[in-house]
């Protein structure tokens, strides 16, 4: 390297690389990319590195919506390919199914949905086992679609176990908040409790992975896709507040929880926190059956 020439940027794609040396360029600025294959990194004269990075800054700020697109797709997750998240799907599905097929689809809201009275009377294990339970068809598709875009992603951040487990705990923590909000014989049911949750928990992610975590332009989108997934959820039997505090419930942990996610790593993880969901799931149908 010339030691009149500085390094820009580093590690950059080809079509990346091309973008900025046509940038400065185009602004008289002399530049040239050097690396191999997929990685190149960009080269100017140390006296125009100033200018240089404050062309590129001011280009983006007048293309806001090419540096969102740049954003999202360095987030390495697709909602299509989380075996997890079609699995949890399918078994809302078949309990949905289940219930219509064997007339007991009321007895069960009724014995296994969110209520606030029973709930602080001991029976916690609703907070769970309502997260399973719909009204009807409509109300069923609505969070299947939801956790295909939302849930997805965050199994496919988080892993096959720890994101099934922060749905998991998303979904019960803001069933819990709202029972002990409305104090009532208020009756609820719905995954769309944890599919808020897992639109808080993308939220998060973007907040603990950028330098700048509160720009408008990268948070907007993923909250009005929250909103809107939470108005097709709706059913006979739903509750707003409910989503409300499911989103609240993934933006806070998962403040916490992706950084922590990221810096502790073994083999048995995933494997683990599986475990755990699949243990509070079977310990609050124990509980349900001795009720």
């Amino acid at each position: 390297m010339s030691k009149d020439l500085e390094k820009l940027f580093a590690g950059l794609s080809g079509e990346k690389a091309d973008l900025i040396i046509l940038i400065l360029t185009s602004q008289n600025i002399k530049a040239h990319a050097e690396g191999l294959h997929k990685s190149f990194d960009i080269l100017v004269s140390s006296k125009d590195r100033q200018k240089a990075l404050a062309t590129i800054e001011a280009y983006y700020k007048e293309n806001k919506y090419n540096r969102l697109k740049q954003q999202l797709q360095q987030i390495p997750i697709s909602s299509f390919k989380s075996i997890p998240a079609f699995f949890i799907m399918g078994l809302l599905c078949l309990i949905h199914v289940s219930c219509l097929e064997y007339h007991i689809h009321e007895d069960m809201i009724f014995k296994y949905g969110v209520s606030a009275l029973f709930i602080l009377q001991g029976e916690t294990y609703r907070a769970v086992t309502a997260l399973m339970l719909h009204s009807d068809a409509r109300h069923l598709l609505g969070n299947m679609a939801g956790l295909l875009i939302f849930g997805a992603p965050v199994i496919s951040l988080s892993g096959f176990g720890a994101g099934p487990f922060m749905l998991l705990f998303t979904g019960t923590a803001g069933n819990l908040i709202n029972a002990h909000f409305h104090k009532t014989a208020h009756l609820s049911i719905g995954a769309s409790t944890s599919v808020m949750g897992a639109a808080g928990l993308l939220v998060a992610f973007r907040i603990t992975q950028t330098g700048k975590p509160f720009r408008w332009n990268t948070l907007l989108p993923m909250i009005a896709g929250a909103v809107l997934v939470g108005m097709f959820s709706q059913g006979e039997r739903t509750d707003v507040w409910a989503h409300v505090f499911g989103f609240l419930c993934g933006v806070l942990s998962g403040i916490f929880f992706f950084p922590l996610n990221r810096t502790i790593n073994f083999p048995q993880k995933n494997t683990m926190a599986l475990f755990i969901s699949l243990l509070i799931i079977a310990a609050a149908l124990l509980s349900a059956t001795q009720m």
